[in-house]
């Protein structure tokens, strides 16, 4: 069986002086699991994008964090998706881990601009190893 591509789009979040540039699904319709790698891991059609988009939720996140004390903190964020919050975070200098357990996570933020040198550490096999986004 063929599957179409998903569609994606860059986008540019502001968050207080800061812009955030991402890669994200274009809407909540797109879906694409040819391997069966999300099913295998209980990742439903219906739930698989749910993902890739930016939730008010995290813009509220990212909102808070650009006025958190990161300093001598070590912050994980569990969940990530798109990583809003992370990456704003990471702008910051901050020591930051990402996770999710969605297995096309990292190909996203693989694909999202970083504008500046930092430390993001990503990993979607939460018992498996980290992958060094910057």
């Amino acid at each position: 069986m063929m599957t179409k591509p998903v569609r994606v789009r860059y986008q540019t979040i502001e968050v207080g002086d800061m812009d955030i540039h991402l890669c994200t699904l274009r809407d909540k319709q797109q879906f694409s699991d040819p391997e069966g790698e999300a099913d295998d891991m209980g990742i439903s059609s219906a739930t698989w994008p749910l993902f890739g988009v930016v939730w008010p939720s995290s813009i509220v996140l990212a909102n808070h964090m650009l006025d958190y004390d990161i300093k001598n903190k070590r912050i994980l964020e569990i969940g990530c998706g798109m990583a809003l919050s992370s990456l704003l975070l990471n702008e910051r200098m901050a020591d930051i881990t990402a996770t999710d357990y969605h297995p096309e996570v990292n190909h996203f933020l693989i694909e999202t601009p970083i504008s500046t040198v930092g430390r993001i550490l990503l990993s979607n096999k939460w018992t498996g190893p980290m992958m060094k986004v910057i």
